[in-house]
């Protein structure tokens, strides 16, 4: 059986340090305005996972009375993972859009892929990041996408 999951995740910018995308630091002069550290992709992949299972939305199971502020993201994404797992689903392949103006993302695309496939445990040909810009129309806040497909394993499904 296949389920499709889409999610889309949106933060403020604001002057700051640097911002952490798909688990990657990137220095720069903006941070994202955030409970958690704001990894926008890590968010949105983990709720198009959570969609695709027929889950409640992350706000559900990670808020301000359950998280310490500034947390790392990845702990969503990980427990998104056990999610698929207790269920006997695998990922098929990930697309994932980010919009940000500034920083550029072209030279860490494929470090964020890396990142992806190690956490996702699928190979990197599955993974797609993609980086737009906003043409200058919203330079103050950072989008992510996520397109996630997923299979059941099982006799039933073979």
């Amino acid at each position: 059986m296949y389920k499709v999951g889409f999610s889309k995740d949106t933060h403020n910018l604001i002057p700051g340090e640097g911002i952490k995308i798909g688990g990657i630091f990137i220095d720069c002069n903006v941070k994202v305005e955030s409970y958690s550290d704001g990894d926008v992709l890590f968010h949105a992949l983990s709720e198009s996972i959570h969609g695709a299972l027929g889950l409640e939305d992350l706000g559900f199971y990670y808020n301000e009375s359950n998280m310490t502020k500034g947390f790392d993201s990845v702990i969503i994404l990980n427990s998104a993972m056990n999610f698929l797992k207790n269920e006997n689903y695998f990922i098929s392949n990930v697309d994932i859009l980010i919009e940000l103006d500034s920083p550029n993302l072209k030279s860490i695309k494929t470090l964020i892929k890396n990142n992806l496939h190690k956490i996702l445990c699928i190979d990197e040909r599955n993974i797609s990041i993609k980086a737009t810009t906003s043409e200058g129309n919203n330079t103050s806040i950072i989008k992510c996408y996520s397109t996630i497909l997923i299979y059941k394993k099982g006799k039933e499904n073979e």
